[in-house]
């Protein structure tokens, strides 16, 4: 990078900074207010109800399917629904598919790709996330699981075998008591989430805009798992890749590689899994971790298998 590049790659460092902790920050507070309430009108016991069992799998996909977050602001719903003792299996479901199925990024696919490859890359999240889940459940992984304690945020609806009064909504009172609540999870994960905005800050910044380019002129089969490796520093929402993709597609990188990229940068952001580390200690976070490289891959390699074997053709 030349000194005349430096200026602009720290100002644009910094836009990234201020926008996206800001953004994160806002999110992280109003997301965290609306777990409180659903946790107050719903005793935890529904919730474990909910995503017990078999089903409570594809519950959680279903949720995490409708719930048009990035990685980074889908982690206040994964701390409720971990407070509320929801079945560990069901909630890293929800923490696989919300940023990768999300209705925005369905849309999306949908409307560059056409029907087929936003159908096999649905099929591919979706069954990944739901085995990935089973097995986390099945090795116990929910012991390495460390929630912050809430300081200050009064009492814990559902936390005890007793009955307790659902609050009045819409009050003055109960809203501010919300923001409290909310504002105190979010500190316990301030550090954290500052720290993961500047690395993404920087990274955002200072790699160069033509690197993604450079990658088109390697084989597409080693490209994919290379692609899914760098996209996972990377701060990115899948939606806002999909339109980059069309034009790393033109310029050689295969379709594969090029959604292995998303996936990896969408999934399991170097932001996000330096805030999951408040959470989660470090045999469950290498074990997402690699579950995403894993999507990324496999996915990539089945839409590339897909194309070269001219099971469905691509108008772009």
């Amino acid at each position: 990078m030349s000194g005349e590049q430096m200026p602009g790659a720290f100002a644009a460092s910094v836009e990234f900074f201020i926008g996206t902790s800001t953004e994160l920050l806002i999110l992280f507070v109003l997301i965290s207010m609306l777990v409180f309430v659903l946790q107050d009108r719903f005793p935890a016991k529904r919730i474990q109800a909910l995503l017990s069992g078999g089903r409570g799998y594809f519950t959680a996909a279903a949720l995490g399917a409708i719930t048009p977050f990035c990685s980074c602001s889908t982690l206040p719903m994964l701390v409720g629904l971990l407070r509320a003792n929801a079945a560990f299996g069901p909630v890293m479901t929800f923490l696989l598919t919300s940023p990768l199925l999300n209705p925005v990024l369905v849309v999306l696919l949908l409307t560059v790709f056409g029907a087929p490859m936003t159908l096999l890359y649905s099929l591919g999240v979706l069954l990944i996330s739901l085995t990935a889940g089973m097995l986390l459940s099945f090795f116990h992984f929910e012991r390495f699981v460390t929630l912050p304690e809430l300081a200050g945020c009064g009492c814990r609806a559902g936390s005890s075998g007793e009955a307790a009064e659902k609050p009045t909504l819409w009050s003055f009172n109960y809203g501010r008591s919300l923001f409290v609540r909310a504002i105190s999870e979010t500190k316990s994960f301030l550090p954290h989430l500052l720290f993961g905005v500047l690395v993404g800050a920087v990274i955002h910044g200072y790699v160069p805009a033509n690197f993604f380019k450079s990658l088109g002129s390697l084989n597409s089969w080693l490209l994919i798992p290379i692609a899914a490796l760098i996209g996972i520093p990377l701060y990115v929402r899948a939606s806002s890749m999909i339109p980059l993709a069309l034009s790393l597609v033109g310029k050689g990188m295969s379709y594969g590689s090029v959604m292995a990229l998303t996936i990896g940068g969408a999934g399991a952001s170097l932001p996000e899994m330096i805030i999951l580390k408040r959470i989660f200690q470090w045999p469950l976070l290498l074990a997402f971790i690699g579950i995403v490289f894993l999507t990324a891959c496999i996915t990539g390699v089945s839409i590339d298998t897909f194309l070269h074997n001219g099971r469905f053709g691509l108008g772009v």
